[in-house]
C-alpha cells in the first residue's frame, strides 16, 4: 500500500493578483517536484459571502487608485503594533463571522502543513488554532518587500521573507529567529525555465539589435498607459516598445492611436499569457511596481523604471530596487528619457543594473519553499 501524500494547503486572498499568482507558483512548484506531495490551493474570497468579497477587494482598489495619498497616510499611521492592534481585532471578528464556510474548509482538508500568501486568511486561521480546530503548522509568505505591520500574524508558527533587513525587524519584535526564513516571495515556473531568446525575439517580431523596452498596463497618475506610451516614443531613442494593455481594450485602442516616429517600432498587446518571454529578451521594464511585477522582473534578471508607486507596499518595493541597483524611481515623465539613456546608452552601467536585478531575483523561491515546507513537516517545526 503506498504512503499517503503530505498535503501543503496553500491559502491566498484575491485582493490584486499577487496573492493568488504566488499560491499558484507554489501549487505548480510542487507538483512539478514533489510527487510524494500535494499542494491544495484555496482562496479565502471564494468561500465568503459575494457582497462581503466584493466590498473588501472595492475598498482597497478605490483607496489605492483614486485616493493614493490618503492610503499611504493609512499605511503608514497603521505600521506601528499598538495602533494596528484593535483595527486587526475588529476586522478578525468580523471575519469570523464572513468566512465560516472557509474555516470549515480548512479544517476539513486536515493539512500536514498551511502557508498563507496574504495576511487575511493568516489571521482567520488563526481562529482554529486558538480553537484546537487544526493541529498543524501555520506560516505566512510575506508577499512584499517591506515588513508591514499587516503581517505580523501572532499565532503564525513560521515567516518566510525575502530580505534579511525583513527577518531583522520580526526579530526586533520578538519572533525566533529560526521560525523566519530568508527565501523570497515565489515567482512561476515558466521565469525559471531555460529560453531560447533567437525563439522568443521571432515568435513577438522583434529585432535582436535594437534596444527593446517593455511596458505593462502601466499609467500615470490618474491617465492611461498611453501616455507612459508616447512618452517613451518621445525620448529621442531608437527602441521596440512592447506594450501590453492587459485586458483593457479602451486602453489598447488609445495606445493603437498614437503614431510611433522614425527608429521607433510600436508592438501592442492585449491580455497574454507569455509574458515571461518577453521579460527575459526586454532590455529594460517600465511599468509601476507592483509586488508580482517587480519580483518577475528580478526573477529574469530586468532592470525596471518604476512609475506612479502608489505609496505604501509599492513605495516599499520601489524603495528595494533602488537600494539593489536594479532599478530606479521615475517620478516624472521627463525623466525618462535620462534613466533609459543610462541603461540603454550605456552598455556597462546596463550590464551592471542586469546583474544586480538578477541578485536581487530569486526565482526557485517557489520550489525552495516547498522544500523547506516538506522539511519542516518531517522534523517538525518549533511552536
Amino acid at each position: 500500500m503506498s504512503e499517503e501524500k503530505k498535503k501543503i494547503l496553500v491559502l491566498s486572498a484575491a485582493v490584486g493578483a499577487g496573492h493568488t499568482t504566488t499560491a499558484r507558483a507554489l501549487v505548480q512548484a510542487c507538483e512539478m517536484e514533489h510527487p510524494e506531495a500535494e499542494a491544495v490551493w484555496i482562496d479565502s474570497f471564494d468561500l465568503c459571502p459575494r457582497i462581503y468579497g466584493k466590498f473588501y477587494k472595492k475598498l482597497y482598489n478605490v483607496l489605492a487608485g483614486r485616493f493614493p495619498h490618503f492610503y499611504g497616510y493609512c499605511y503608514d499611521k497603521l505600521d506601528h503594533e499598538e495602533r494596528y492592534e484593535k483595527p486587526r481585532g475588529l476586522v478578525t471578528l468580523i471575519d469570523t463571522l464572513f468566512f465560516r464556510r472557509f474555516l470549515k474548509r480548512v479544517a476539513a482538508e486536515k493539512p500536514d502543513i498551511i502557508v498563507c500568501t496574504h495576511f487575511q486568511p493568516g489571521d482567520v486561521v488563526s481562529i482554529l488554532k486558538r480553537k484546537e480546530k487544526i493541529d498543524c503548522p501555520v506560516g505566512v509568505i510575506v508577499t512584499d518587500y517591506y515588513m508591514h505591520s499587516f503581517w505580523e500574524v501572532k499565532d503564525a508558527d513560521f515567516y518566510i521573507v525575502s530580505t534579511e533587513e525583513m527577518k531583522a525587524i520580526l526579530v526586533e519584535k520578538g519572533f525566533a529567529p529560526e521560525t523566519i526564513h530568508v527565501i523570497g516571495i515565489p515567482v512561476r515556473p515558466e521565469f525559471v525555465a531555460p529560453t531560447d531568446r533567437a525563439e522568443i525575439l521571432e515568435k513577438i517580431g522583434c529585432m535582436e539589435d535594437v534596444p527593446i523596452v517593455l511596458t505593462v498596463a502601466s499609467g500615470w497618475r490618474k491617465r492611461g498607459p498611453e501616455v507612459t506610451v508616447e512618452a517613451l516614443m518621445n525620448t529621442g531613442i531608437d527602441m521596440q516598445i512592447l506594450a501590453v494593455a492587459g485586458k483593457n481594450k479602451e486602453s489598447k485602442d488609445r495606445i493603437s492611436a498614437l503614431k510611433p516616429p522614425s527608429g521607433v517600432e510600436l508592438k501592442i498587446f492585449g491580455f497574454v499569457d507569455n509574458i515571461h518571454e518577453m521579460m527575459k529578451v526586454a532590455d529594460v521594464l517600465v511599468a509601476k511596481p507592483g509586488g508580482v511585477t517587480t519580483v518577475e522582473a528580478l526573477a529574469v534578471g530586468l532592470p525596471m523604471l518604476a512609475i506612479n508607486p502608489v505609496p505604501g507596499q509599492e513605495m516599499g518595493n520601489c524603495h528595494y530596487l533602488q537600494r539593489m541597483g536594479a532599478g530606479a524611481l521615475v517620478n516624472r515623465l521627463g525623466s525618462l528619457k535620462y534613466h533609459l539613456r543610462a541603461i540603454l546608452g550605456d552598455k556597462a552601467r546596463g550590464t551592471q543594473m542586469r546583474e544586480c536585478a538578477r541578485r536581487a531575483g530569486r526565482p526557485r523561491a517557489a520550489f525552495e519553499i516547498i522544500d523547506l515546507l516538506l522539511k519542516m513537516h518531517r522534523e517538525g517545526v518549533r511552536r
